[in-house]
C-alpha cells in the first residue's frame, strides 16, 4: 500500500512542480525534487534521469550525499540507487 501512495504522491508533486515551475519562487524545483525522490525506487526511467542529473551537476550530487542521513528511508534509497559513482543497474 505504501509504494502505491509514494507513486501517487510523487506523480502529483512532479505534475504540480511542472505547473508552478515558471513562478519566480523556486517552489516548483522543490516539488520536482521531492517527487522524483519518491518515484525513484519504483520507476527505472526516473532513476536514470536522477543519475544523469547528479552526474551533470556534481555540486547537486555533493549536497545530496552530504545531507543523505537527514532524509527519510525512501529518499535515502533513491540517493543510494542513483549514485553516479556506483555501477548502473
Amino acid at each position: 500500500m505504501l509504494p502505491i501512495l509514494h507513486q501517487v504522491f510523487g506523480s502529483t508533486l512532479v505534475v504540480a512542480g511542472l505547473i508552478v515551475l515558471p513562478l519566480p519562487i523556486p517552489l516548483g524545483l522543490i516539488m520536482l525534487t521531492i517527487g522524483f525522490a519518491l518515484l525513484g525506487p519504483y520507476i527505472p526511467a526516473v532513476r536514470r534521469l536522477v543519475r544523469y542529473l547528479r552526474r551533470k551537476w556534481p555540486a547537486f550530487n555533493h549536497t545530496l550525499m552530504r545531507n543523505r542521513d537527514r532524509f527519510p528511508p525512501i529518499v535515502k534509497k533513491t540517493i543510494d540507487r542513483t549514485n553516479p559513482a556506483a555501477p548502473a543497474e
